[in-house]
């Protein structure tokens, strides 16, 4: 039996998904070939756990609420639009923020890794850069859209973070689909 792809995730309030949706939509105007994320989908991964089957919820949720259940909550900071991996050959169009801006996330960022990794899962090798995708290049993009996204500037996005949600994505030609499994609560 195939198991659940899951992640865990932090989703900004309404307010700020419709501004990043205000952002992203200045990008959409060069219809360039990019699969643009709806609002309600903008979030920022965690981490990535893979194909879960239900009998690994339960330890998964006691190893994090004993790693993150101690930890303030906090405020999120994004900063930036940018382009993953590069400019010359972009993949992921994202808004987000240098990890050194976000100290408290990254602190956050640590604490689930040590509690998927006491509940089995293997810590993450690459750096966490926090970021929400907006969207995914599927063809070649301008030149102008390139330079639009790197000079993008606006008032820093502030949120706060109360909880973390480990979600289920059901992948289908369209995209994928999202549901909240479990929550993981911060210190309040």
């Amino acid at each position: 039996m195939k198991g659940l792809r899951t992640f865990i995730g932090i989703f900004p309030p309404a307010e700020i998904q419709k501004t990043i949706g205000d952002i992203q939509s200045a990008f959409r105007a060069d219809n360039s070939p990019i699969r643009w994320e709806p609002q309600n989908k903008f979030h920022i991964t965690v981490k990535f756990l893979g194909d879960l089957t239900e009998g690994q919820f339960g330890p998964l949720q006691q190893a994090l609420d004993a790693a993150v259940g101690a930890i303030p909550s906090f405020e999120i900071t994004l900063l930036n639009a940018g382009i993953f991996p590069s400019p010359h050959s972009p993949k992921i169009v994202w808004i987000g923020s240098p990890p050194d801006a976000n100290p408290d996330l990254l602190r956050c960022f640590g604490a689930v890794e040590n509690g998927c990794a006491e509940a089995g899962f293997k810590k993450d090798e690459r750096a966490f850069h926090p970021h929400i995708t907006i969207g995914r290049v599927k063809g070649k993009v301008s030149g102008n859209l390139i330079k639009t996204i790197e000079n993008t500037t606006f008032e820093p996005l502030k949120f706060p973070c109360t909880e973390l949600l480990i979600m289920k994505s059901d992948l289908s030609p369209s995209g994928s689909a999202y549901s909240k499994q479990r929550t993981i609560s911060l210190k309040h």
